[in-house]
């Protein structure tokens, strides 16, 4: 058992949640569920306040056992409320370019000396623009409705704040986590991606805007190969 899991079976066997374990520590839930899926670790001065809550010793929490099966929370996630910024700003962008080109082409087509080629060239171009335009425009409308909390992910389903149903596990066939590439390489946010998940039933649901990518990718792989042991045995 990891140091993370006793934790959580210290916060279970005193009827916490995480929000009111978070509240006695001071910190936030999401913090706590880092904790919990061994994410990152809490430093020797709120190890000793847990010890204090939990009524047990610094080695109960380091060594101890526990039969309790935990089948609630495990990980929240949530979008990136920086991403706003920089769909305002690539829309800016766009709209400017694509009334510059439509400018150009304008002033282009009325040049006799120039073939039709130039004139095609550039208007191909500002259609592509508009297309970019649109497309970024749908993911900023889509990320402005969305909550703050995306989803939460359970051992055994995943439960969608807003527009997609609860997906039991049975229900997945295989999902994808990756991280934006294109902002990592100009150095905006280098831990923002998105998940997309495969149902049985033909169907994929993609979350975008997510905040630290690759701590739930370890959640959920780590959930995965839980699942793979319990049917197993």
């Amino acid at each position: 058992m990891t140091f993370g899991e006793r934790i959580r079976s210290n916060r279970i066997k005193n009827n916490m949640s995480q929000q009111n374990l978070a509240i006695l520590l001071h910190v936030t839930p999401q913090t706590i569920s880092k904790w919990e899926n061994d994410l990152s670790e809490p430093g020797f001065q709120i190890i000793t306040e847990m010890t204090k809550i939990f009524h047990i010793s610094h080695d109960e929490l380091f060594v101890g056992e526990t039969d309790v099966l935990y089948k609630g929370l495990i990980y929240t996630a949530s979008k990136d409320l920086r991403m706003r910024k920089y769909y305002d700003f690539f829309i800016g962008l766009l709209i400017f370019l694509s009334l510059a080109m439509i400018i150009t082409t304008a002033y282009i087509s009325t040049i006799e000396i120039l073939t039709w080629h130039f004139a095609f060239g550039f208007g191909l171009f500002t259609v592509f623009l508009l297309f970019m335009l649109y497309v970024i425009s749908r993911w900023r409308y889509i990320y402005l409705n969305l909550p703050n909390d995306l989803f939460d992910v359970y051992h055994d389903k995943i439960m969608f704040s807003k527009g997609n149903p609860t997906i039991d596990k049975s229900r997945i066939q295989k999902f994808e986590i990756k991280k934006y590439q294109f902002y990592t390489g100009i150095r905006i946010y280098e831990n923002v991606g998105y998940l997309k998940i495969f149902t049985t039933d033909q169907q994929s649901i993609v979350v975008r805007d997510i905040l630290d990518i690759m701590d739930l990718k370890q959640v959920l792989y780590k959930i995965k190969i839980d699942n793979n042991k319990e049917e197993k045995k």
